[in-house]
């Protein structure tokens, strides 16, 4: 005997399906919420609306990712609350973020902020300056990171970045020029965009240098990259 016919052409199918969706959303909101201080309530207003059915997947997958970055630091959830004028746009961010890295990220520095012993001072501009880069953005400033730290006690006066982002490289005053090469256009726009936020800051030595190629980071970068990582 063959399926009967759904009269309504799917639609009560659909319904349950959005309503289920927008349940699992809430939920993941009511969660996310506990991180901000002020009434919970308003905090999931907020959110909820900016919630459309095509982000609520993501706001669920947040919501996974912070969950599980709470787990590997044996936390069962936030130990400090985060100001409303940081948590509201952080969360909002974070759930309209559709880059999985990019919301990895933010993820990362809202458990950060929500973490009394993460050693985090969480900054409204860390929220600004984020919501302003991209994946490259973000992975070229944690490579040029990366190797100001490994050489801090070498002596190395700046980092190369010709070769981001698969790497960056010290520089020491005497060193002769590495390349005569400036970066891909994408990292050349890359490293502006950083230089704009106040991320790093030119360091290039020579006309002959094509490009920003030698940076070096700002304590404010070093921050930031602290707060979405550590």
């Amino acid at each position: 005997m063959s399926d009967p016919v759904d009269p309504t052409g799917g639609w009560a199918a659909a319904t349950e399906a959005t309503a289920n969706a927008s349940k699992e959303a809430i939920q993941a909101s009511r969660e996310l919420g506990h991180f901000i201080s002020g009434p919970a309530r308003e905090a999931v207003g907020i959110l909820e609306d900016y919630v459309k059915v095509v982000r609520f997947e993501r706001r669920v997958r947040l919501a996974d990712r912070v969950r599980k970055f709470l787990i590997e630091r044996g936390m069962t959830g936030p130990t400090r609350k985060i100001p409303l004028n940081i948590g509201v746009p952080l969360l909002e961010n974070a759930t309209l973020e559709e880059d999985d890295d990019l919301q990895e990220v933010w993820a990362r520095l809202l458990v950060n902020g929500g973490d009394a012993g993460s050693g985090i001072q969480l900054r409204r501009a860390f929220v600004s300056v984020l919501a302003e880069m991209t994946s490259l953005d973000v992975r070229s400033l944690a490579q040029i990171e990366s190797a100001a730290t490994l050489n801090a006690e070498s002596g190395a006066t700046g980092v190369w970045t010709y070769e981001l982002p698969e790497r960056a490289l010290p520089f020491v005053d005497g060193d002769p020029v590495a390349s005569e090469d400036g970066p891909s256009p994408e990292v050349a726009i890359s490293l502006g965009n950083l230089e704009r936020l106040g991320c790093i800051i030119s360091s290039n030595r020579t006309p002959v240098l094509k490009g920003v190629q030698l940076v070096n980071l700002t304590p404010f970068g070093r921050a930031l990259i602290d707060a979405c990582t550590r």
